[in-house]
């Protein structure tokens, strides 16, 4: 993986991060045919995954969230 091309934002970021992770995507896809999943299987799974992550990040920013204002609350 190569990743982005300057480290400040940039207005095709979006599309070479995509570009960077699709190979290992499809080897992904690949390795889970090769178990004997099929493709629409391996998909869906893999966005599920994805979502889970997504949530979790989110709970863990919002967690983050009020433990500072927990602690802002105890300094006041």
């Amino acid at each position: 993986m190569g990743g982005p091309k300057h480290s400040d934002e940039y207005d095709d970021r979006f599309l070479d991060c995509e570009a960077d992770l699709e190979a290992d995507i499809l080897a992904v896809l690949d390795s889970a045919a090769a178990a004997g999943w099929k493709r629409a299987e391996a998909l869906a799974a893999i966005t599920s995954l994805i979502d889970n992550v997504a949530l979790g990040d989110q709970a863990k920013t919002e967690t983050q969230r009020k433990i500072d204002e927990a602690m802002q609350r105890l300094r006041d």
